[in-house]
This record gives C-alpha cells, structure tokens and sequence, in this order.
C-alpha cells in the first residue's frame, strides 16, 4: 500500500471466512481457527504423492472496497512439494 492508502474498507475471507474487516484481524475464536486450519491441511498435497494429485486448493478472497484504486495480487507457491518437482529446472 501506499502510505495514503487505508485498509479500512478491505476485507479477506479465508475458505469462505472472514479473517480480515474494519482494518483489523478478526477470528471467531478457537473452532473458526480449527475450521481454518482444516481447509488449510484438506489442500495440502501428500509429501510421498505424486503432483499434482488433486485439484483442492486454499480459497483466499480479497475484497479492496471501493478506493478505486487498481490493484495487483500476486501469488506464490512455495511448498515443499512444488520446490521438489521444480527443482530440476533451470533458466
């Protein structure tokens, strides 16, 4: 952001849940964290699998409200797995 910016209109949802309004972190408590955490593992690839084995992925919404201003999001996947089956390319 730029420092002009505000995230006071912004809100992120975390497999349909919202984490993040009103410029700040919010969690329900301890069974949304669980319920969180589950849709976290549900995505994760087993380590000893073959990739890709399944198409479950993490949702992550992002909502910027109305600021007008354009965006750009970018993405990484960085896991253990996703570095293994790259790691024999080179540019």
């Amino acid at each position: 952001f730029f420092p002009n910016e505000s995230v006071a209109d912004m809100s992120l949802t975390l497999g349909g849940k919202c984490i993040f309004s009103n410029g700040k972190f919010v969690l329900e408590g301890d069974a949304v964290e669980k319920e969180l955490s589950n849709h976290m593992a549900d995505a994760q690839l087993d380590e000893l699998g073959v990739f890709p084995e399944h198409q479950r992925f993490v949702e992550i919404g992002i909502d910027f409200g109305e600021s007008g201003a354009d965006v750009t999001v970018l993405g990484s996947d960085l896991t253990r797995e996703y570095v293994a089956v790259n790691a024999d390319y080179r540019s």
